[in-house]
């Protein structure tokens, strides 16, 4: 098993006096071994078990000082806070499972294989006044924290996000593992019902759909230009949503980069602007990452019994606006 970086940092002056809670890590592989990494550092969290059929996780639960168990039965008593990051194929089975006995969760995105299966985990959380958290994580991505008071004045939105490297191993299509990011985004940002949709996309052998375009328009009127690509053939790395508001400003958020910019129309110039339209919002250089600042809200939420940052229903919404997406690309090929 590949070993994660221990260079994750933490968010600065959280949680310095927050009582701890006990929690665990279900499904350790990429995603899950930074998951187990990051709650190991967290002042907010006592890391106590690894739950994962692979025998290699035993080393890895040596190397953070912690119990490793092959099955979710085994889960120590005092746990109260789980990441479940397995394939998306189990995720209602053990997330169910975990909100039976009462357990606050982060789950991994998608929430589920199904839109029913998403409804059902929403409907059992409420049930059990457990906290759902799903690991819709560019949420918590610096770049986006002017994001929401950005997209609800948008009259149109780009997204762009492509990347050169293959999908992994079990990953549906592009839509699904990837747009969706973009999808939750918009959809969280614009606050408005989602009233038509277009849909493209192309195999390039991969999986089903490798490369999708999406045209979204709102209730409000705001129209959203999705794009999305994986594979040798993508021609970039890119990470960027641009939204163009009704007072004629153009914003562009870089999630790569973890920067946002306000660009000015040609021609226009402020102090200190003459040579460079465009000028950066939020300044370049150490911030903090995506990954502790999510894990922190899903642990603030867990401790203080609150509404959490990314809710089972948006990660419903999310899921079920992919699938249909994804659906109309099918019936198009």
């Amino acid at each position: 098993m590949t070993r994660p970086v221990r260079d994750l940092e933490l968010p600065s002056g959280v949680q310095d006096q927050a009582r701890p809670i006990d929690t665990a890590v279900v499904g350790v592989g990429y995603f899950g071994s930074l998951h187990a990494l990051c709650y190991s550092r967290l002042p907010g969290s006592r890391l106590r078990a690894l739950v994962d059929p692979d025998p290699m996780t035993e080393s890895f639960a040596d190397y953070l000082g912690v119990s490793w168990f092959s099955h979710l039965a085994d889960l120590p008593s005092t746990v109260r806070a789980v990441s479940v990051a397995t394939p998306v194929a189990t995720h209602y089975a053990l997330t169910k499972a975990l909100l039976q006995r009462g357990l606050d969760v982060l789950l991994e995105k998608p929430i589920a294989e199904t839109a029913a299966q998403a409804a059902k985990l929403q409907i059992m959380a409420d049930a059990k006044r457990c906290v759902l958290q799903i690991g819709h994580i560019e949420r918590f991505n610096p770049a986006f924290a002017t994001g929401p008071a950005l997209l609800c004045r948008a009259h149109t939105i780009q997204t762009v996000r492509t990347t050169h490297r293959k999908p992994r191993a079990g990953a549906l299509d592009v839509v699904i593992d990837l747009m969706i990011h973009d999808l939750d985004l918009v959809l969280h940002g614009v606050a408005s019902p989602v009233v038509e949709f277009h849909a493209s996309g192309s195999s390039h052998h991969l999986t089903p759909i490798d490369e999708a375009q999406v045209e979204l328009t709102f209730a409000n009127g705001c129209r959203a230009s999705l794009r999305a690509h994986w594979g040798s053939a993508a021609r970039k790395e890119d990470r960027c949503m641009t939204a163009e508001l009704h007072d004629n400003e153009t914003w562009t958020i870089d999630f790569r980069r973890r920067i946002t910019y306000r660009n000015f129309p040609t021609g226009l110039s402020r102090p200190g602007d003459t040579h460079n339209p465009s000028l950066p919002h939020s300044a370049p250089g150490v911030q903090q990452d995506a990954l502790s600042l999510q894990l922190t809200a899903f642990l603030d939420a867990s401790r203080h019994r609150a509404v959490p940052r990314v809710t089972s229903g948006e990660g419903h919404a999310a899921l079920y606006l992919a699938q249909q997406i994804r659906q109309r690309i099918l019936d198009g090929a």
